[in-house]
């Protein structure tokens, strides 16, 4: 049975047996959006044009016709193309299940083949293809209704990611849940009204605390956020169980066994845990946010002074004693320059968590960082004086794993040596935001930060 409510769509060019599996999606109790596929007309190019989906959810069941344009003795190819274009306009986004309903279900793997070699880069394709026979299926509304109460269970793998992102759902509707039962359990509130009143007043009170008054008043959204999301956590964690923990074998029995994974998905994964791109007018401000320097402002020989005596080196040492090492020869001088001048310095803002919470009036707190394009990996590392070679210059320097920016692969490392406090809006260091370093390797951060700041010195005499 389907735990949840995944969108589904259903399409047909033949509006009677668009009806009929509509039916039989009723009938089993779920709900779809049946789309009539227009033929023959040069202003719906896609056959679906005249329907408004923009706004509407991405679909995780796509149930369609084979033969759209109802084409007679039509190849592989023919059949392929006006499903593309229908892909193209639902923009799907993630996993779904395509269900071919088609009296050809012959032809089904072969027009499979052909979106997998001609389109599998303008469209996103299907976790899973099955088949429902018009032939077999149309006229049994009982089988056909059991048929796709299957249709998710045949695929374990997209059964238990859609059974966890409907426990999601599910988690943020008990959070939001309890909220209402706190303020309706206020026993001084009569009226509907009254009622509205105090949940207002109790999401109000969970904003402020989160970040403090300023900062809610300030950005409200980001304060309902870090407000809510410790409670739609818990309610997550405290729906698993051994019964999931079999789903997730079944659907993944990987799990537990190493894998070994190329760099370019490393990068790929790297980003999606630890780094969020934002736009360039994104809050510089924000805690995490990394904001590239000013090139604008570096670039007439005054400012380069006032930024260098500031720092306390010129950019080049800057560089080559944090970030990357210098390589000799002529071939080596010509790579470290082109390393040099292609590595991104910036600032990443360690403000703590507290520091918006508590009713401060916060303060941002920044460390210099650099982005090397990965094609330089080897100027990152440096040798030792013991001949062994390190990822880092030095123990205040801190590397994240490799992460893509605006689709480009980077090394990040930001060095604790150089901290400064500013109010963005008035620094002209400051060029656009790039990303935003999630909460777990932002804390990691900080508290290396902290550790390098606060490390003894000791007078010996050996």
């Amino acid at each position: 049975m389907i735990s949840g409510l995944p969108g589904i769509v259903v399409i047909d060019d033949n509006q009677d047996e668009l009806d009929s599996i509509k039916r039989a999606f009723f009938e089993a109790g779920i709900p779809c959006l049946p789309i009539q596929y227009i033929n023959n007309d040069p202003d719906n190019e896609s056959g679906i044009d005249h329907v408004d989906i923009s706004d509407w959810i991405s679909p995780r069941i796509i149930v369609t016709d084979l033969n759209l344009t109802e084409i007679q003795n039509a190849k592989a190819v023919n059949l392929a193309g006006p499903l593309a274009k229908m892909f193209q306009k639902l923009s799907v986004k993630g996993p779904y299940l395509l269900c071919i309903w088609s009296k050809l279900e012959k032809d089904v793997a072969d027009v499979i083949q052909v979106l997998e070699e001609r389109h599998w880069n303008d469209i996103t394709l299907p976790l899973q293809v099955s088949v429902i026979s018009k032939t077999e299926f149309l006229s049994e509304a009982e089988k056909l209704k059991e048929k796709l109460k299957n249709l998710i269970s045949e695929n374990s793998l997209f059964d238990t990611l859609l059974n966890w992102e409907m426990r999601t759902s599910e988690a943020g509707r008990s959070a939001v849940a309890m909220l209402y039962s706190l303020a309706q359990d206020n026993n001084q509130s009569k009226s509907i009204e009254d009622r509205a009143g105090e949940l207002r007043k109790i999401l109000a009170a969970i904003g402020n605390e989160a970040i403090g008054l300023k900062n809610a008043a300030d950005t409200p959204a980001l304060a309902m956020e870090c407000g809510l999301i410790p409670v739609l956590e818990d309610q997550v964690r405290s729906m698993s169980g051994a019964a999931l923990d079999n789903k997730w074998t079944d659907a993944v029995p990987e799990i537990g066994t190493k894998q070994n994974i190329d760099d370019a998905v490393k990068s790929k994964l790297n980003t999606f845990y630890h780094v969020e791109e934002v736009l360039e007018d994104f809050p510089k401000d924000c805690r995490g946010v990394f904001v590239s320097i000013n090139g604008k402002y570096l670039e007439t020989e005054k400012n380069t002074e006032k930024f260098e005596k500031r720092i306390g080196r010129s950019i080049e040492c800057l560089i080559h004693e944090e970030f990357l090492r210098r390589k000799g020869k002529a071939e080596g001088r010509a790579l470290t320059e082109k390393a040099r001048n292609e590595t991104i310095l910036g600032f990443l803002e360690i403000s703590a968590a507290c520091d918006y919470a508590q009713r401060k009036t916060k303060f941002p707190r920044y460390i210099l960082g650099a982005l090397i394009p990965a094609e330089f990996e080897e100027l990152t590392s440096f040798t030792t004086s013991q001949g062994t070679k390190k990822d880092r210059a030095h123990d205040g320097v801190y590397r994240l794993p490799r992460i893509e920016v605006k689709g480009k692969t980077y090394i990040v490392k930001f060095s604790f040596k150089y901290q400064l406090g500013a109010q963005p809006d008035d620094n002209q260091w400051f060029g656009g935001s790039l990303f935003r370093v999630r909460d777990q390797i932002l804390s990691a951060i900080i508290f290396n930060c902290s550790q390098y700041a606060s490390r003894p010195g000791v007078i010996s005499f050996l």
